[in-house]
């Protein structure tokens, strides 16, 4: 393993994936809400030039990503990608022309402060690749059941939190993602035909899809504050979990050293919501924050250009 190398190019995920929500976040709030878990948004969503750059930007951070995952391990390379908001900043200064308050200051030093902890401390080490297929089994039917019951739950009428619960079964599919994209690199490593005759890669294939439709419902459904902050905490929290639970990499869980790596957590999960919750970084993905912007990204007709 090349920690330092996949330390590194984690982050470049996670600039690039910051720059693939803006616009990926821009496009989508001018879909109508009935096409919301339906794969007509995509196909609309196509039509969007500013949509194919998020795109675009999405499949750079991907493959980086992978990168990171094969020369390191998940525990190390997703709370790294959960500094996704933190490289927002810049952009959203850059865009909305405005300084930042102490407020998101403050929350982009408690999202680094958090990660870096958390990091230090549990030093992840170890793990296996390529699990059996009964872990699989184990680890999936649990997530499973929780995209299953947020799906259930946001499909109710007049549902609260419809956004929100979307991102949660976005993040977990992201999660099952990243454990994949750790055993498909190391099976193509072994030859393409071990990986093309393998049941990973469609599965990866499959649930990239899948979680990828309910991002952008998400992003559809309500304002931004209302996903992009569950998404950024609940997936890298999913994938650490499963990745030293199922994956066999190994952090220190003595008493002190689950104290501090549970406060390292703490802070960086506050500061993404900070951050996901103010109005300068709002304003940069996808315009006006709270009900009325989203009714007003609604009233635009999906043939209109979205606005400057």
């Amino acid at each position: 393993m090349n920690l330092g190398a996949s330390a590194a190019l984690a982050l470049v995920a996670a600039a690039a994936f910051a720059a693939s929500a803006v616009l990926q976040q821009r496009a989508a709030r001018l879909e109508p809400a009935s096409d919301s878990l339906r794969f007509r948004l995509l196909l609309d969503l196509f039509h969007r030039p500013i949509w194919l750059a998020g795109v675009a930007c999405m499949i750079v951070a991907y493959l980086v990503q992978a990168i990171a995952l094969y020369l390191g391990n998940v525990a190390l390379v997703e709370p790294l990608i959960a500094m996704e908001l933190v490289f927002a900043l810049p952009f959203a200064v850059r865009s909305e022309h405005r300084r930042p308050g102490w407020r998101e200051w403050l929350a982009a030093g408690a999202v680094v402060a958090g990660v870096g902890l958390f990091l230090v401390t549990a030093e992840p080490i170890g793990g296996t690749s390529d699990p059996s297929n009964r872990v699989w089994v184990l680890m999936g039917v649990p997530c499973a059941g929780a995209i299953f019951l947020s799906l259930t739950t946001a499909a109710r009428p007049h549902a609260r939190h419809r956004a929100s619960l979307l991102a949660a079964a976005a993040a977990i599919c992201f999660a099952l993602l990243a454990l994949l994209t750790k055993t498909v690199t190391y099976l193509l490593g072994q030859g393409v035909s071990v990986a093309l005759t393998s049941w990973q890669p469609y599965a990866l294939i499959g649930i990239g899809i899948v979680g990828f439709l309910f991002s952008q419902s998400a992003y559809q459904s309500g304002p931004l504050e209302s996903s992009l902050p569950v998404i950024d905490t609940i997936e890298p929290t999913v994938a650490v979990l499963l990745g030293v639970l199922a994956f066999d990499e190994r952090v220190p869980i003595d008493a002190a050293s689950l104290a501090v790596e549970a406060l390292g957590g703490l802070l960086a999960v506050a500061g993404v919501f900070v951050l996901g919750r103010s109005s300068l970084v709002v304003r940069a993905y996808g315009g006006p924050s709270g009900p009325d912007g989203v009714q007003e990204a609604h009233r635009v007709a999906p043939t209109e250009a979205p606005p400057p």
